[in-house]
């Protein structure tokens, strides 16, 4: 005998079974914008890739190469720009302080994480650094194969800002959007200024990784930092390059970061119902 379930109960069951923070029914908007700041959000779909060196010319610390699996999240379209963190913060600790349009730096984790807390409050967003997977996925334009996060996939400082000042017309950063988009919509993935991940550093962190949304967050000293800057050669703005950083509560002028919005859960907002 076959069980009977009414149309209700099978409703239930149905978004029982959705994914995570999914909604029967619900539909993302593909950007979003944060009306204190104005800084610019861009949908990412989620879904599973190799993650590490696929291209066998890394380092050490980009392998194994193992698939990971991510849920879908909004992440910044621009580097956190001096504008957005003067409006939310008040000051602009910015090195090359040449524009309110060029990327913020000289900001340490805990600035950070307070500029956060400030935004997250004032929002009622849940706004954080992206991890180490769901960072690397954007730059490789979704999770596909490939080396640089630029508009065509290769490097050079004609679609990045990488060389030093000997290659570009900026003296330090660029303004944000200077080169074009990847092929998610998003700006400066490979170069322009290093941008801060939330996972702690560990060399063989990817042999601990779980499949699913992984953040390695064992205790350790030090941080990382992804996508190259204005002042290393291209090899640095790998989307697979892992970079130590061993001193996270000093300030340097070549280090940014994005932020990534997490999807809200059961949404009844405009655009996101």
């Amino acid at each position: 005998m076959f069980a009977r379930f009414s149309l209700a109960a099978s409703i239930v069951l149905s978004t029982l079974c959705l994914a995570p923070g999914a909604r029967a029914g619900a539909t993302l908007a593909d950007t979003w914008i944060e009306p204190g700041s104005g800084m610019e959000f861009v949908l990412i779909k989620g879904d599973c890739y190799l993650m590490g060196d696929t291209f066998g010319d890394g380092e050490h610390n980009e392998v194994p190469v193992h698939e990971v699996c991510l849920d879908d999240y909004y992440l910044g379209k621009y580097e956190v720009t001096q504008g957005q963190w003067q409006r939310i913060m008040g000051d602009n600790p910015a090195e090359y302080a040449h524009g309110e349009n060029h990327p913020v730096e000289s900001v340490m984790l805990t600035e950070i994480d307070a500029f956060i807390h400030r935004l997250n409050r004032s929002s009622g967003e849940v706004f954080r650094l992206p991890s180490e997977a769901e960072w690397e996925f954007a730059c490789r334009g979704g999770g596909q194969a490939v080396k640089y996060g630029t508009a065509d996939k290769h490097i050079s400082p004609h679609n990045a800002h990488i060389g030093g000042e000997a290659t570009s017309p900026w003296p330090g950063t660029a303004p944000v959007g200077s080169f074009a988009a990847n092929a998610l919509g998003v700006h400066d993935m490979s170069g322009n200024v290093w941008e801060w991940v939330s996972d702690i550093y560990a060399a063989d962190a990817y042999s601990k990784h779980r499949r699913h949304n992984p953040r390695f967050d064992a205790p350790g000293p030090s941080r990382l930092v992804r996508g190259g800057a204005w002042s290393h050669d291209g090899h640095f703005a790998r989307c697979s390059k892992r970079h130590m950083h061993c001193r996270p509560s000093v300030r340097y002028d070549i280090i940014g970061f994005r932020l990534v919005r997490e999807v809200p859960r059961l949404s009844t907002r405009q655009g996101e119902q």
